[in-house]
């Protein structure tokens, strides 16, 4: 049996908040981008038949995310064996949370770096903008912005339970149960 380090833990949380900045990113370059014309100094107008693309960005965010959380499972799993359990799930819950924290606020810096902000255009000009994922007021109550920061850490809990259930050892093959081969061991040619 391995001893578990806090720097592998430590490995698996850096992975998977890198994995949701990648994942910010990713959306920033395939969301889709509304267009828009600018009519006066701080004004502009979006097309109303350009609102769906709005919904779509959000969207993609969540699958986006959906992704991340599958992925983040998929490292600790495979590369924290020694940690399996309790406080790597816990770790890997809170990683994607924060992950998604830093891709929301990352994606959305980059597509603003991508597109511009139609602010500073001059009067008559079209313009893109990606939709904003902090849905200030767009949803009332408890909704708002946590639906998307639970998407990668919902995704991560389905898969390390799926992992965790469908492990053949008692010990989710970490090998510290008393009376416990080493899953590692057994089978090998060791004495």
């Amino acid at each position: 049996m391995k001893t578990p380090t806090i720097s592998r833990l430590a490995e698996i949380v850096a992975a998977v908040l890198l994995v949701g900045i990648v994942g910010g990113v990713v959306w920033a370059f395939v969301t889709p981008a509304m267009s828009g014309r600018v009519v006066g100094d701080n004004s502009a107008i979006i097309p109303a038949t350009q609102f769906d693309q709005e919904f779509a960005g959000v969207a993609v965010f969540a699958g986006i995310m959906l992704v991340v959380g599958v992925i983040a499972a998929a490292i600790g799993w495979v590369r924290g064996r020694e940690w399996r359990g309790p406080w790597e799930f816990l770790a890997i819950a809170v990683a994607s949370f924060i992950g998604s924290i830093l891709a929301m606020v990352i994606g959305t810096q980059v597509a603003h770096w991508r597109f511009g902000d139609p602010h500073s255009m001059p009067v008559g000009s079209s313009f893109q903008v990606v939709p904003d994922l902090w849905l200030d007021g767009s949803v009332s109550g408890f909704g708002s912005e946590i639906v998307l920061l639970i998407c990668a850490p919902m995704a991560a809990t389905l898969v390390y339970l799926t992992c965790a259930l469908s492990s053949r050892h008692p010990d989710l093959g970490v090998g510290d149960l008393p009376g416990t081969p080493d899953p590692q061991l057994v089978g090998s040619s060791a004495p």
